[in-house]
């Protein structure tokens, strides 16, 4: 590795601006270690390590075929358009990489083949204005995608249309499908099969680890073979790896099931009776509306037996009858059914209130179940597969992601992020903020965002921990602020990002997903605004029984899941400030148990050592230093930090 990573390896000569850092060959060598040895490796990489290149060059040198599976589009997309092609310069050679998105990702020939047949076979859906405009919209690129991949698509289409375009899982027909040879979907699967790296998402690769569980094999299902796997991005991976392993019966789908056995009537012996799928509807809805809450999540037990078990029941019985009728009718309607099978056992895991290892909930419009624990799953389908596993984060929790997830057995490395946070940032706990649970502690908050933005100039990332927070924050923020303010939800997320990097004094109040996945580097992000710790939500169902089986086995589980979960959360906002070695700025954590209560150094110990203040005054000198400037076409613009 030292080839590539030292002063003057060949990195050097690929890559513009190239900086030896001893924390990026430090990761190259664990990495290359670990596909070496067949030993599985946690590690975390502090943010401007340059891990993607750390993973991809040993990956490249080892003469294995690796998975790299990602939470983002956008590392996804840097993987492919710019880490690459500089590997391909290093190496002196043409890499094999190719990108596979699960199926819905891709248009459907045979479904296209549906919308064009007399009478419009997609339905009422396409009846409706908007509908009929959207596919008008969409007609053109449908004429000339050679890939026919959505993320072509200028605009975002509806989750209603472009799910009557998509191949889905569910729905195709696999090798019996008439329209295979010019499929979409299986023209990537194609290419991935010949390649030496597959560049995917965490869902499709987890989705495949949930199929090779269902039918019991050890090889890959959705994906191609392969010696070795990295996970980026791995942080987030316990609860992500839960509902992809678990099952969930929405109202949508299963009318979605409906329009598409109605769709294929005349290619089946005998169409299936209208009553039945009448049936199937009225029960589904009426499961649905007894249990759902009017918003959350509500989890599922024994206190709902007695008004859901009757409804449950029947709505299960009711797709098992349609599954029926549906079997043995050709290769449709053999898909269709084995729809409609699954959509009735996840019914059944959803009231299976016995089974300690399962937790169920519903919320509006659906019911879900997911197992507790994911360790014993992922060991079976993929530790314990033969295939390497690497996870990369920069905020993984090595230990804690050992336990939660069954990696008892991997090596562990820890490699610091080469910025100076001494130098570039700076942390404030103001002094006199009440306890979050207080009465009144929101508009005092919100006063504190709005002096801080004042302090820096917009520039600036309000991270909440509730959407409740976030539209409270926003209202007494609204006419006050002098500067764009842009909301989480007006706009899509990448949208929502590139008007906040454009207008460089904007303020954008985000949660959830905005925690994580947001690279700003430049002055456009000077300020992250932290509303309060983030714990996670107590009575959330998952949360509620990973709590309960600690506690039942004798553990502690604030100590041992809430606690060290809330400091990796705290560690990702934090993390959004500092993307670059240019970049300086200020995150002010709002909550005062920092300071009050014991844990609160456990929190403070895991953050970037930099200064720490809790006056106002002193993070306005902070932003004054560096010297704002009158920018063209009026108003205050900091020079690039």
């Amino acid at each position: 590795m030292k080839r590539y990573f030292g002063a003057d390896g060949l990195l050097s000569r690929a890559l513009r601006g190239f900086e030896p850092r001893q924390e990026q060959l430090a990761l190259a060598q664990s990495v290359e270690k670990a596909l070496a040895t067949g030993r599985h490796l946690l590690a975390e990489a502090g943010t401007g390590t340059g891990k993607s290149l750390a993973y991809l060059i040993p990956a490249l040198e080892s003469g294995q075929r690796v998975i790299i599976a990602t939470a983002t589009k956008a590392l996804q997309d840097q993987l492919l358009t710019h880490d690459v092609p500089v590997a391909e310069t290093a190496l002196g050679r043409t890499v094999g990489a190719a990108v596979l998105k699960g199926r819905e990702n891709y248009l459907c020939r045979r479904s296209l083949e549906a919308l064009e047949l007399p009478g419009g076979a997609a339905g009422a859906l396409f009846e409706l204005d908007d509908a009929a405009t959207e596919l008008d919209r969409l007609r053109g690129w449908i004429a000339s995608t050679k890939a026919g991949d959505r993320a072509e698509l200028s605009f975002e289409p509806s989750a209603g249309v472009w799910s009557e375009l998509a191949v889905g899982a569910d729905r195709c027909l696999g090798l019996r499908c008439p329209q295979l040879c010019t499929c979409f979907s299986e023209a990537a699967r194609t290419r991935a099969a010949s390649a030496e790296i597959v560049i995917t998402n965490h869902a499709l690769y987890f989705a495949d680890v949930a199929l090779r569980l269902q039918y019991g094999g050890g090889e890959p299902i959705a994906l191609p073979e392969h010696d070795a796997v990295v996970v980026d991005e791995a942080h987030g991976l316990e609860d992500a790896v839960a509902t992809w392993l678990g099952g969930r019966v929405s109202l949508q789908a299963v009318r979605l099931l409906i329009r598409d056995v109605e769709r294929a009537a005349d290619g089946l012996a005998q169409p299936t009776p209208v009553q039945l799928l009448e049936r199937v509807e009225r029960s589904v809805d009426g499961l649905v509306s007894t249990l759902a809450p009017a918003h959350g999540r509500k989890r599922l037990g024994q206190a709902e037996a007695a008004s859901a078990f009757a409804v449950g029941s029947g709505a299960a019985q009711a797709l098992v009858e349609l599954g029926a009728a549906l079997a043995g009718k050709g290769d449709e309607g053999d898909v269709l059914a084995r729809r409609s099978y699954r959509f009735a056992d996840d019914v059944e895991r959803c009231l299976d209130w016995d089974d300690e290892a399962v937790v169920s909930w519903a919320e509006r419009g659906a019911v879900q179940w997911a197992p507790v624990e994911v360790a014993g799953p992922l060991r079976e389908a993929v530790w314990d597969s033969g295939c390497t596993a690497i996870l990369v984060s920069a905020t993984l929790g090595p230990e804690f992601s050992r336990a939660r997830l069954g990696l008892s057995g991997a090596s562990v490395v820890c490699v610091e992020s080469p910025f100076d946070f001494a130098e570039q940032a700076l942390l404030y706990l103001p002094a006199s903020m009440p306890d979050p649970r207080e009465p009144g502690y929101v508009e005092r908050a919100a006063a504190e965002v709005l002096a801080l933005c004042q302090a820096s100039a917009g520039r600036a990332l309000v991270l909440t921990t509730s959407y409740r927070a976030l539209t409270e924050i926003a209202a007494r923020l609204e006419g006050t602020l002098g500067f764009p303010l842009l909301r989480q939800g007006e706009a899509p997320r990448e949208r929502l990002l590139h008007r906040f990097r454009r207008e460089v004094d904007s303020v954008l109040l985000a949660t959830q997903t905005f925690w994580q996945g947001v690279d700003v580097p430049g002055e456009s992000l000077s300020l992250v605004v932290i509303d309060r710790l983030p714990f996670q939500v107590p009575d959330d169902p998952l949360v509620a029984a990973r709590c309960e089986r600690i506690a039942a086995d004798g553990g502690d589980p604030f100590r041992e899941c809430q606690l060290p979960a809330a400091v990796l959360a705290l560690r990702q906002g934090f993390g959004r400030l500092i993307r670059s070695r240019a970049d300086r700025g200020a995150v002010a954590v709002l909550d005062p148990r920092l300071r009050t209560r014991a844990y609160g150094r456990l929190f403070l110990d895991a953050l970037p050592a930099c200064p720490v203040v809790d006056t106002l005054d002193s993070v306005e000198a902070f932003f004054a230093a560096q010297r704002p400037v009158h920018a063209e076409g009026g108003g205050l613009r900091a020079p690039a930090c």
